[in-house]
């Protein structure tokens, strides 16, 4: 049985105040978007995650962030 008398007794620490974060998401956009999916070796797939995590943070999104990146730097050499 665990021992519970090195316990503290007494009330929990009051919570503390943070910012909501689910407003100030900026991956969120006003448009739906939409999956794109391709297959590459293995080796591009890891290249591009370590590249997206090195520019953009090793978090949810940088590989979507990296590839909108690439088509506005593609689109504004087309023109």
């Amino acid at each position: 049985m665990a021992n519970t008398s090195i316990l503290k007794k007494g009330a929990p620490p009051p919570r503390e105040k943070t910012t909501n974060v689910i407003e100030a998401d900026p991956r969120k956009s006003e448009a739906k978007n939409k999956p794109l999916q391709v297959m590459v070796p293995p080796e591009v797939f890891d290249a591009f995650s370590a590249r997206a995590g090195e520019t953009f943070g090793y978090s949810k999104g940088s590989k979507s962030q990296l590839f909108m990146a690439m088509w506005e730097a593609y689109n504004s050499m087309k023109r």
